[in-house]
């Protein structure tokens, strides 16, 4: 059968053209087609792990429906592109490079580095140390220079970094002494959330998370327009990830942002993880979790990255991937423009990946809702196969 919007060929059983993500009609064109058959949505999928570093996400898509090529906004002409460069995390150092591929720099002298982030301003970055018994938060300005500590190890394990959007405070998550569940006497643990006031070198207590058990937080956003905090709430099941929302007020307050749907036509389970916002936070972007059951009845599973704005209303599909043990052709990073709230970038697996020492990471750019292009930049890091290696990267805006 064929697509009703592209004329691309669709797989008999698909509900959603894998080339550009229009919904077939009843039937599918095909002959033979039974409803339960289309029972699956095309999409991109990124799967950040919930062992505690995730690679940050974002999209700066905008307007129309699924499928509508609009053209490049006025002033993102391909010409911004030399205004920012990549960042990434390679055998628990940071590198920097050109996004043609010129440049390369390493910035740090570790090798115990699990995660960073940026600050939107360019002016800094903050990045956690992690070993078997300790998880602390660093600062250091965008070039590796002045590097300091934000917290103690003796206080409790910090984890998740994020800037604010006037690049003021790091917001963070910390599992203290006393936050530490106690499976014999029945306590589950808490998660407490803090605030590093940069200009002040002091930590503010915002909010508590308690009664988690078999639960992580991994990822902290904040949304630049409202200045709200989000963060993704791990069970022990897949899927189930659940986006929160934290107001920081006064009062501080916590509620559910993308709840789980255990009744959408079609599918078993649907699963959402938040992975940013756009530039001037009118868009939210996330995963897409999804478990069906095909036309012969077996348990399937897929990931969609989408988008929708902030606020609400309706959802763009961009692609989506079967996750596999090889993770070749995985999105492992989809990320705003930090010059450009129409242009994003992403990251696929080309080689490598899973058991492999090493995972080669082909990067792509696109502008609204046009489909990525291969920008010819690929970068190779280190995997440790006994051990799972984060792949982070971040855009890093060069003034």
């Amino acid at each position: 059968m064929f697509c009703r919007q592209c004329g691309s060929e669709v797989q008999q059983g698909m509900r959603f053209c894998t080339s550009c993500g229009a919904e077939q009609p009843p039937g599918g064109g095909g002959k033979g087609m039974s409803t339960a058959a289309k029972a699956v949505i095309i999409s991109l999928v990124v799967v950040l792990v919930a062992a505690g570093a995730g690679i940050g996400i974002f999209f700066a898509v905008r307007g129309g429906s699924d499928g509508d090529n609009p053209p490049p906004p006025p002033g993102d002409n391909g010409e911004t592109k030399a205004s920012e460069k990549l960042a990434y995390l390679d055998s628990g150092d940071i590198y920097t490079i050109d996004l043609d591929g010129t440049g390369r720099r390493r910035i740090t002298d570790r090798g115990d580095i699990v995660d960073f982030a940026v600050a939107p301003d360019a002016s800094r970055m903050a990045f956690v140390v992690g070993s078997d018994d300790q998880s602390v938060i660093f600062k250091m300005g965008a070039d590796g220079s002045d590097e300091s500590q934000v917290t103690l190890p003796e206080k409790g394990w910090a984890d998740n970094p994020v800037f604010d959007p006037d690049s003021k405070y790091i917001y963070f998550t910390r599992i203290t002494p006393e936050g530490m569940a106690d499976m014999e006497a029945g306590r589950p643990h808490a998660v407490e959330f803090e605030r590093y006031v940069i200009s002040a070198n002091k930590v503010d207590d915002l909010a508590s998370y308690e009664g988690l058990q078999e639960q992580s937080i991994v990822g902290l956003f904040v949304d630049p327009a409202g200045g709200d905090i989000y963060f993704n709430l791990f069970g022990s099941d897949y899927p189930s990830s659940v986006p929160h929302k934290l107001e920081v007020g006064p009062p501080v307050s916590e509620t559910e942002y993308m709840p789980m749907e255990t009744d959408a036509p079609g599918f078993d389970v649907l699963a959402y993880q938040l992975t940013g916002f756009s530039r001037d936070g009118a868009d939210v972007s996330y995963y897409k979790h999804a478990l069906y059951r095909d036309v012969n009845d077996n348990p399937q599973q897929s990931v969609y990255a989408c988008f929708r704005p902030t606020g609400g209303g309706r959802e763009t599909v961009i692609d989506s991937y079967t996750p596999s043990a090889d993770e070749v052709g995985s999105v492992k990073g989809l990320e705003f423009s930090t010059a450009s709230d129409a242009r994003y970038y992403l990251a696929k697996v080309r080689s490598g990946g899973g058991a492999s020492t090493s995972t080669t990471l082909e990067f792509y750019m696109g502008i609204g809702s046009t489909k990525p292009t291969s920008t010819g930049l690929d970068v190779t890091v280190s995997n440790n196969p006994e051990r799972y290696t984060p792949l982070v990267w971040h855009l890093l805006h060069v003034k």
